[in-house]
């Protein structure tokens, strides 16, 4: 009832806690879910002196009418521009949980840490591989230390993104075991198009899975997603059937020919010294171990299938669950980055009103309590610091 053309007035009846009733008249515009947008943030551990740039990413939206108003890939472009101005030494760009979206942003995502070359293969059944290449004539964006954040709701373009930065050795990828392995495309078929006949109409649509994702490599993500060169525990490292896997009939994973693709902006070439550091700094970690501890025992819960009928023994066993559960809830509440900050030039659109005021403490506040985040900022800094690691 909201909804409505553009320009026209629609007068909405408030009622506020204390029971009082107030008309309030708006027009009606495109609405902007600026939460969904990417947004960045400026990270120190308090171990380090450099800043590390942090970008977050949801979605990979876009507007696809004529006036093209969002693109996820020209926003992430504008928080680059921004963190590079504050001198940043490393940037982080956070994809977990992020299940995709346009696959055209993605390509000219991926385009912004690289010169130019293929980012992802699209093939049908019985057609040879579109190739979707950046073609962005060399503009680069960034050319320092980049990690990319995935976890196991890392899905679609999110795959592609991490996939090729992965393939080309321009980041560091990290995060769980893997990520979803959607590496599918899907599409709505009108079915009125297949009859003449108006009187059968409409007959809907029918949602196909026409084609498939492949790295530059010639791998596609179906099934096995993409592999974190540094792993972190999590509450699903212990499930082999998380993600795409989960579905009853999921397409096979497949290979295909793969593609020339190289680039020389900064190239990671030995990834060894900062994996071992990680793993010292996890094993010595209580808060990993716990997440450990928590994932073997969601594994447990999820391999019983066998189940007391007696109701006194049933409610006794849910009541062990419980305690146990309970017994991780705390994990994540203390702050574990000592220093949040967000850039000075986003201050004055924070601060435009008390709710976006709100929404943003609320966002650094979970960020400063993110110890994945934590390490992943630790990783960034043995990037930054091991020279021989990397080579321009």
């Amino acid at each position: 009832k909201v909804r409505g053309a553009k320009g026209t007035q629609v007068t909405l009846t408030v009622q506020k806690p204390d029971g009082s009733e107030k008309a309030v008249t708006i027009t009606r515009d495109v609405v902007l879910m600026e939460e969904g947008f990417a947004k960045s943030l400026l990270l120190h551990t308090g171990e380090h002196a450099d800043k590390v740039g942090f970008i977050y990413l949801p979605k990979f939206y876009a507007d696809f009418t004529p006036q093209g108003t969002t693109s996820c890939a020209a926003d992430v472009a504008k928080e680059v521009e921004k963190l590079k101005r504050e001198n940043v030494k490393g940037i982080i760009l956070d994809l977990r949980g992020n299940g995709g979206g346009s696959l055209r942003d993605v390509v000219q995502m991926s385009g912004l840490f690289i010169e130019d070359g293929p980012i992802v293969q699209v093939k049908n059944r019985n057609r040879k591989p579109d190739v979707m290449d950046d073609d962005d004539n060399n503009l680069l964006a960034w050319n320092g230390p980049f990690i990319v954040m995935v976890n196991g709701f890392s899905a679609s373009a999110s795959e592609i993104l991490a996939a090729a930065m992965q393939d080309y050795k321009r980041a560091v990828i990290v995060g769980s075991v893997g990520s979803y392995g959607k590496g599918t495309v899907q599409r709505f078929l009108d079915l009125d198009n297949a009859t003449g006949d108006e009187s059968v109409k409409p007959l809907g649509q029918m949602k196909l899975t026409i084609q498939k994702f492949y790295r530059v490599t010639g791998k596609t993500t179906q099934l096995d997603g993409v592999t974190p060169d540094i792993v972190l525990p999590d509450n699903f490292a212990f499930m082999d059937n998380v993600g795409e896997r989960e579905y009853e009939y999921p397409l096979e994973w497949s290979e295909i020919a793969p593609l020339s693709y190289s680039q020389s902006v900064f190239k990671i070439t030995k990834l060894d010294k900062i994996k071992a550091n990680s793993e010292k700094r996890i094993k010595g970690d209580p808060l990993f171990q716990r997440v450990s501890e928590n994932g073997m025992r969601m594994k447990k819960l999820r391999d019983e299938t066998m189940f007391s009928l007696q109701e006194a023994s049933y409610r006794e066993i849910m009541h062990k669950r419980e305690a146990e559960a309970k017994a991780f809830e705390d994990m994540f509440k203390e702050p574990v980055i000592a220093n949040v900050r967000n850039l000075p030039v986003d201050m004055p659109n924070i601060d435009i009103d008390e709710s976006k005021k709100a929404r943003n403490t609320d966002w650094m506040s979970s960020v400063s309590k993110d110890f994945y985040l934590r390490e992943t900022i630790n990783i960034m800094h043995d990037l930054i610091n091991m020279k021989g690691l990397t080579k321009n």
